[in-house]
């Protein structure tokens, strides 16, 4: 029988990639690194020592002997609308627990409808484990402690971020694209984009304003908490927000094919003095049939970085304690998951 005591990073030269690579050589890590640019991976290799492979998504059978190796894969390559469906198949067929840093609505929710076959293969298979799914869920858990009978769940999501990766454009264009949800009575259900405006509890700039936007983060709060009607959202003003329920789906096609002419290289390493000043926060806020409200907020540093080392964290756990089925990163690693993060703390409102 294979012994198991790797992991593979797939996507490791993009810029995501490389803050979850350089987190998992700091933690001790040796992961094989793999994707498709065979240049990109022979530089990674030069430098760091690591085994590389260049794998293609479309190739079922080198991804079945490349999986069969190692005990998870980690994807940092999107969109996963594309990436996804594949490498968990490729999971689901070569016995390889799958996790990735997914924050796209509609591949976040095809991976979760993955439980029954994950169970089967006796693997996992856990989106998200990035920024923003693992923190905003994370503080939608634990308010949901404090308001058990709780009918709706409001989360607010201000993330900044050093500058924006390729793959996550791509994602976010996609996100667009497909246009605005919500959890509605316990059922997603399609709405505009944008179409509900708000001001966060304990938002210390109040002349903010959120709006409703796709996000991965209400399916996994649903997941975990049972909440029935969950809305997420994004700073945007009254304006911008009116905008986007006309233009949305231009203002994604415009994204996409920006994106798309982006360079798939790691831009240049920001001080960490000028990482240092940045950080994000999520609110969440609850309430119950009775009129009863809950609210906290969580905060934390650099999008990107926070993320890596979210990512690097779940690896591990589940490396160490294997998990088996579809699940969101609460249900895998418990509701103060993202404190593992340093600088993370949650605050009651």
């Amino acid at each position: 029988m294979t012994t198991r005591s790797n992991w593979m990073l797939y996507g490791a030269y993009g810029s995501t990639g490389r803050l979850i690579l350089d987190e998992a050589l700091r933690r001790g890590h040796r992961p094989v690194l793999a994707g498709r640019d065979g240049a990109h991976l022979a530089a990674l290799r030069q430098k760091t020592g690591l085994s590389t492979l260049r794998l293609a998504l479309d190739d079922p059978a080198a991804l079945d002997e490349a999986l069969s190796s190692v005990s998870c894969v980690l994807l940092a390559a999107g969109p996963f609308q594309l990436t996804g469906p594949p490498m968990r198949g490729a999971c689901l067929a070569a016995g390889c627990s799958y996790l990735d840093v997914n924050g796209e609505i509609e591949d976040f929710s095809a991976a979760l409808a993955c439980d029954a076959p994950a169970r089967a293969a006796g693997i996992a298979i856990i989106p998200g484990v990035g920024y923003g799914v693992v923190f905003a869920e994370c503080l939608a858990a634990q308010v949901a402690l404090r308001l058990s009978d709780a009918t709706w769940l409001r989360l607010s999501l201000a993330t900044q971020t050093e500058g924006s990766s390729r793959g996550a454009q791509m994602s976010t264009a996609a996100t667009i694209l497909a246009g605005g949800r919500e959890v509605y009575h316990g059922s997603v259900r399609k709405r505009s984009l944008a179409f509900s405006t708000w001001r966060s509890p304990g938002a210390d700039v109040p002349t903010v304003r959120f709006a409703a936007a796709p996000l991965a983060e209400m399916l996994a709060a649903h997941r975990s908490t049972g909440i029935p009607n969950i809305v997420a959202g994004i700073p945007l003003s009254g304006a911008a927000a009116a905008l986007m329920r006309i233009a949305g789906p231009l203002l994604g096609k415009f994204l996409a094919w920006k994106a798309a002419r982006a360079s798939n290289t790691a831009e240049p390493t920001p001080s960490a003095a000028a990482i240092a000043t940045l950080h994000s926060r999520v609110w969440a806020e609850a309430g119950n049939a009775t009129g009863e409200r809950v609210a906290g907020v969580l905060e934390t540093g650099e999008g990107y970085h926070a993320a890596a080392v979210a990512a690097v964290h779940a690896v591990e756990l589940q490396t160490q304690e294997p998990r088996v089925g579809a699940l969101t990163p609460v249900q895998a690693f418990g509701a103060s998951f993202a404190l593992l993060v340093p600088g993370t703390r949650i605050q009651e409102l």
